[in-house]
C-alpha cells in the first residue's frame, strides 16, 4: 500500500497482492537456495578437513565432486529447478525446441483456464458469504463446500502449470537432467508425506543429528513451513492474521490421529474393485483429501479475503 501526497489531500494507492504474493515466493525461494548452499558446502568442507588429515571415512561420506566453490555454480543453481544444491547435477544432451514450445501452448492455456475458473466461479462465491468465524455456521459450511470445487481444479491447474510445465520448462533450457519435481502426492497416506525435501535434508535430519527426538524435529519442520506460508500472504496483504500458520501447524496433530487410525486397521482389507488396498492406507488417504482440499484451502480462502476486506474498510474510513 502507498501514501501519496497530492497538495493537502492523502491519495492511497493499493498494492497488488497477486504480484506481492510472486514477489514473496520469489525471495522465500532465494533464500531457501542460499541456505541449501551454504549448509551443503559447509558439510563438504568439514568432510574434505577430514580428508586431508587422513581420517578414515566410511564410503558414504567420500566425496564424489572435488570440494570447490565457485561462482558458476552458485549461477546455475539459483536459475536451476530446484531448492537443494549440490556441486554436480545430472544433464541432459540437447534441448528440445518442439517440446518445450508444446509445453508453453500448454502453460498459456491451462493459465487462462485458471482465470476463467475464478472469474466464473470462485469470485462470485467468496463475494456473496460471509466471515466464516463470525456468520452463520451452516452457511459458512456450505460456501466451503460450494467453494471446494472450483477451489479444487483451481489448485490442480495451478500444480500441473507451476511444478510439471514450468519446472519442466526450466530443466530442459537449462539441460537439468533429474526431472522428480513432485511424488504422487495425491495419493499421500498421511499428511507428513508431502514433505519437500528441502525441509528433510536441511531441517529434519540436522535436528536428529544434533540429538533433538524425532518428534520434535517434525514439530521445527512443520513451524518452519507454516512461517513461510504465513509469509508469503501476510506481507503482501499488509496483515498478520496467522491463518496459514495455524492450518499448517493443524497438520501436526492431525498425524498423530492419522497415525492411530493406520494403526488401527493396518492389518485390515478391502476387498471388491479395490482388491488388496489396506484400509489404513484409505483412511489416511481420506484424511488427507478432506482437511487439505475440501476444507482447508476453501477456509483459508475465505478467512483471509473477509479480513482483508475489513482491512480495506477500516483504512478508508480513517483517512
Amino acid at each position: 500500500m502507498i501514501y501519496l501526497l497530492y497538495g493537502s489531500k492523502l491519495c492511497r494507492c493499493d498494492s497488488a497482492v497477486l504480484s506481492g504474493v510472486t514477489l514473496m515466493l520469489f525471495a522465500c525461494i532465494v533464500w531457501l537456495k542460499l541456505v541449501s548452499f551454504a549448509h551443503t558446502n559447509y558439510d563438504m568442507r568439514a568432510v574434505a578437513k577430514l580428508i586431508d588429515k587422513g581420517d578414515d571415512l566410511s564410503t558414504s561420506l567420500n566425496m564424489d565432486y572435488p570440494y570447490d566453490v565457485n561462482f558458476k555454480s552458485l549461477a546455475y543453481f539459483m536459475v536451476a529447478p530446484t531448492l537443494c544444491y549440490q556441486p554436480s547435477y545430472p544433464r541432459s544432451t540437447c534441448i528440445r525446441k518442439g517440446w518445450v514450445f508444446r509445453q508453453f501452448v500448454k502453460l498459456a492455456i491451462f493459465t487462462g483456464v485458471m482465470g476463467f475458473i475464478i472469474e466464473q466461479y470462485i469470485n462470485p462465491i467468496v463475494q456473496n458469504s460471509q466471515h466464516p468465524l463470525k456468520g452463520n455456521f451452516f452457511y459458512a459450511l456450505e460456501r466451503i463446500l460450494k467453494l471446494s470445487v472450483p477451489n479444487l481444479y483451481v489448485w490442480l491447474c495451478m500444480f500441473y502449470c507451476f511444478f510439471h510445465l514450468w519446472l519442466n520448462i526450466l530443466a530442459e533450457l537449462l539441460r537439468f537432467g533429474d526431472r522428480e519435481f513432485y511424488k504422487d502426492w495425491w495419493n499421500a497416506k498421511t499428511v507428513e508425506e508431502p514433505v519437500h525435501k528441502w525441509m528433510v535434508r536441511h531441517l529434519y535430519f540436522p535436528c536428529l543429528r544434533n540429538g533433538i527426538s524425532k518428534g520434535v524435529s517434525v514439530v521445527i519442520a512443520f513451524a518452519i513451513s507454516a512461517i513461510f506460508h504465513e509469509l508469503c500472504i501476510a506481507v503482501p496483504c499488509h496483515m498478520f492474521k496467522l491463518w496459514a500458520f495455524i492450518g499448517i501447524m493443524f497438520q501436526v496433530p492431525l498425524v498423530l490421529v492419522t497415525n492411530y487410525l493406520q494403526n488401527k486397521f493396518r492389518n485390515s482389507m478391502v476387498w471388491g474393485w479395490v482388491c488388496g488396498i489396506r484400509l489404513s492406507a484409505i483412511v489416511g488417504n481420506m484424511i488427507f483429501w478432506l482437511f487439505f482440499s475440501i476444507l482447508g484451502q476453501p477456509m483459508c480462502v475465505l478467512l483471509y479475503y473477509h479480513d482483508l476486506m475489513n482491512r480495506k474498510e477500516t483504512t478508508d474510513s480513517s483517512l
